[in-house]
């Protein structure tokens, strides 16, 4: 009698193992499929997060670029107030200075085509104009994987014919600093403060010292005084024709 009983427990635990190993075994498969596949609705990457509209904003942008002494400078002075710019890069200057250009991307500022070599384009034909601005974002998409969102011609000169070969948005400015002229940090830093309002662009280069001294300063007072430092496509977004900026479809 204790023979038998001893062999129903063996065979009844035999089964109990069975039964074990197979619901380990389905969990296992489980788990690994959930891994594979993951959620349908699980939420898109979201890239840059839109300024809210109805806050003061203005943009920042620096021409002639990248110099990597100052516009780490800038980046670091935007950073700290958690505020975005854009930079019109020369695709000529790139060499040399790709780490500064995926700093620039890496901080979410976005990235504007000011032509290869800085030329002026008005007086240049189709192609002429076509291949500087190629060229350009060429030279930018080897470095960052992506080509330029916007178009500053160099010196803001162009021919209204330019609206017909480029989708971009050309973008202009507001408000001029001639930091390249004086380079002084208090001129620059007076001509923003005594004139910024809602919706300007300001024109600055990151290409000299004084610039940077001139930023350090900005930024936290634009900040204080309650203007949000956005890229210039969230002001478009956000003001839809803002001044400054020739859209094509007002051609």
């Amino acid at each position: 009698m204790v023979i038998r009983l001893k062999k129903l427990l063996s065979v009844l635990l035999g089964i109990l193992l069975i039964v074990l190993g197979l619901l380990f075994l389905l969990y296992g498969v489980s788990a690994l499929k959930n891994k594979e596949t993951p959620a349908t609705d699980s939420p898109k990457q979201i890239t840059q997060a839109q300024a809210p509209a109805e806050q003061p904003m203005i943009a920042l942008t620096f021409d002639d670029g990248p110099y990597g002494p100052v516009t780490s400078r800038i980046l670091d002075a935007l950073q700290k107030e958690n505020g975005k710019a854009t930079f019109f890069i020369v695709g000529s200057r790139i060499a040399g200075r790709e780490e500064t250009v995926k700093k620039i991307a890496a901080a979410g500022c976005e990235i504007g085509n000011h032509t290869y070599d800085h030329v002026t384009l008005r007086g240049l034909n189709d192609a002429q104009v076509l291949d500087q601005l190629q060229k350009d974002d060429e030279a930018l998409k080897k470095v960052v994987g992506h080509e330029s969102t916007l178009l500053r011609p160099p010196g803001g000169i162009y021919e209204k014919h330019l609206l017909t070969l480029t989708d971009k948005p050309i973008v202009l400015w507001t408000i001029d600093t001639m930091d390249w002229s004086h380079q002084n940090k208090d001129i620059t830093v007076k001509r923003v403060l005594d004139n910024v309002e809602d919706g300007d662009i300001i024109l600055m280069h990151d290409l000299f010292p004084a610039t940077a001294d001139a930023v350090e300063e900005l930024v936290p007072e634009l900040t204080k005084r309650g203007f949000q430092l956005v890229t210039v496509s969230e002001l478009i977004a956000a003001r839809r024709e803002p001044d400054g900026v020739v859209l094509r479809q007002s051609a």
